[in-house]
């Protein structure tokens, strides 16, 4: 079973699992999913994030289909009683926000990558955009009731270095950026003008015309933007971070070697063939290691992040039970196949 891909339910990293009959206890038609706070999930809509999410190569059993449509429709429940609480303080999205978070998604595919992508979720243009809307409402309510009031002190920066010094004594970092190009036709190519080798030979051929192009005058992230087939860096420039000797080695004991090799502001001076495909491979820096103080920079952002991240969980964990706690729910989806089951609740 393959992962959601695209944009995707928004605010599934809640787990919020509501649960059936909460609130109202009117019934309603096989249509309907579940019903929050008067307004309903239909089976329809459930049945398209369903088909998204169970896009991939492995069939699932009906039991599996089964459970994965709870998970997916208690995902939606979560989105609806936020979205109910959203519209509750008017928050709402411009079309030109709309239009501008649509073109920067449309803009990571090709017009058949995109057109593909629309087919194997079995979903429209305008329904994506839907999609997107309630997205960014979201983001707008989690910003204002969450990220807004998080703050991180000094203190506890101070607080988290001592505590956790020696997560600080690092090995020895290799800052790598990479082009990377796929010898296997690759429908969900992220790079800005969508192109995709397809075969050994056009691979060998592209990583041969991209490698002259960085060694020449051509800036080497804006041609891992526009041509780079790793769908993880290639928004990025390229850039994989900061590397320690043995997680290269892991990818390809190859790269371990060549990047022990090169200086900072190097190329390659060829393409590195691994079972990934043809690697571009520049070192941006290198970090001899060991224990880095809290006057680090980069310790800073990290403890900061961390610490945020932690913060942001909580907050918003907590606002979705709050949410949920005062919402008006029920799951008929949840009764029926408990009803099929001949399972019946107590009053």
């Amino acid at each position: 079973m393959s992962r959601l891909k695209g944009i995707g339910v928004w605010l599934a990293f809640l787990g919020l699992a509501a649960g059936c009959g909460s609130g109202s206890n009117s019934t309603a038609s096989a249509a309907v999913a579940a019903r929050v706070n008067g307004k309903d999930i239909t089976m329809a809509d459930l049945e398209r994030k369903f088909r998204v999410r169970a896009s991939g190569d492995t069939p699932v059993s009906e039991e599996e289909a089964q459970d994965l449509k709870l998970q997916i429709l208690s995902e939606m429940i979560a989105d609806e009683i936020l979205l109910s609480l959203a519209a509750k303080q008017d928050l709402s999205v411009t079309d030109a926000e709309l239009e501008a978070r649509f073109i920067a998604f449309r803009g990571q595919y090709s017009d058949e990558a995109f057109k593909t992508l629309l087919a194997q979720q079995n979903t429209t243009t305008e329904e994506m955009k839907s999609d997107i809307r309630r997205a960014l409402i979201l983001e707008k309510l989690i910003n204002k009731e969450v990220t807004s009031h998080i703050k991180v002190s000094d203190q506890e920066v101070l607080d988290f270095y001592n505590r956790y010094k020696s997560r600080f004594d690092l090995p020895e970092g290799f800052h790598i950026a990479h082009i990377l190009v796929t010898n296997f036709p690759d429908s969900e190519v992220r790079n800005a003008k969508g192109d995709d080798a397809r075969t050994p030979d056009e691979a060998r051929d592209k990583a041969v015309r991209l490698l002259k192009q960085v060694q020449g005058s051509a800036d080497f992230a804006a041609v891992a933007r526009d041509y780079s087939e790793d769908p993880t860096s290639a928004t990025q420039g390229g850039d994989l971070g900061f590397q320690s000797l043995d997680s290269l080695n892991n990818i390809d004991p190859r790269l371990g070697q060549i990047a022990q090799k090169m200086k900072p502001g190097e190329i390659w001076p060829k393409a590195v063939e691994t079972r990934f495909g043809f690697h571009i491979i520049k070192l941006l820096e290198r970090d001899p290691g060991g224990q880095k103080e809290l006057s680090d920079p980069r310790v800073q952002a990290r403890i900061h992040q961390e610490l945020f991240n932690g913060k942001d969980r909580a907050l918003k964990a907590a606002l979705a039970d709050a949410a949920r706690n005062k919402a008006q729910v029920t799951n008929y989806l949840a009764e029926r196949i408990l009803s099929t089951a001949g399972v019946e609740l107590p009053n």
